[in-house]
């Protein structure tokens, strides 16, 4: 059974880029509807690990991309509240040899040079990041601007704050347009 859908946005897909998408438009203003075949978060967002990372991105747009979604879901987690279990923990790369270390401090300069927050840590201070790693140890770069979000909970909340109508069970065969 076809149905036809009036409103400003259609927004393929109930998962986190759906939701994120359909929370802003609505708030320029648009008359949003979600679609997705399945239920919210069912598909890849309800698999994934909710990791928001600036710490594996070399300089680049990738990484222009993550530090905006840091900034982003910085602000996201003060309206939307605890329930998308936001978690601004920040992370750890650490580097076995002095040879590696090197590398990743490397590494660490040019994304500085790219706006991340990269902080060296020497083999002493390890621990006091992470008490269970193994010894004997080079050193490491902190990034405090990693963080992680429980993702299924993360896009049932935004697509609630966005107040969009919500279909679900139903897919998407194609796109009719009118005039304006």
């Amino acid at each position: 059974m076809s149905e036809s859908l009036t409103c400003d946005v259609v927004v393929v897909g109930a998962g986190m880029v759906g939701a994120a998408c359909a929370l802003y438009a609505a708030r320029e203003g648009l008359d949003v509807i979600v679609v997705d075949r399945g239920q919210v978060a069912g598909g890849t967002t309800g698999a994934g690990e909710g990791n928001l990372l600036v710490s594996d991105k070399e300089p680049g747009p990738e990484l222009e991309l993550a530090l905006l979604s840091a900034r982003l879901w910085t602000g996201l987690a003060e309206e939307v509240g605890r329930e998308t279990e936001y978690e601004p923990k920040g992370g750890v790369v650490v580097a076995e040899t002095p040879e590696a270390l090197a590398g990743l401090e490397t590494f660490a300069a040019g994304q500085r040079a790219a706006g991340v927050s990269a902080l060296g840590v020497t083999a002493d201070r390890l621990h006091d990041l992470e008490p269970r790693l193994a010894p004997g140890l080079a050193g490491a770069v902190h990034y405090p601007q990693d963080a992680q979000v429980m993702p299924a909970l993360a896009a049932a909340h935004l697509l609630r704050a966005s107040g969009a109508r919500l279909r679900t069970g139903r897919t998407v065969t194609g796109v009719l347009r009118g005039p304006g």
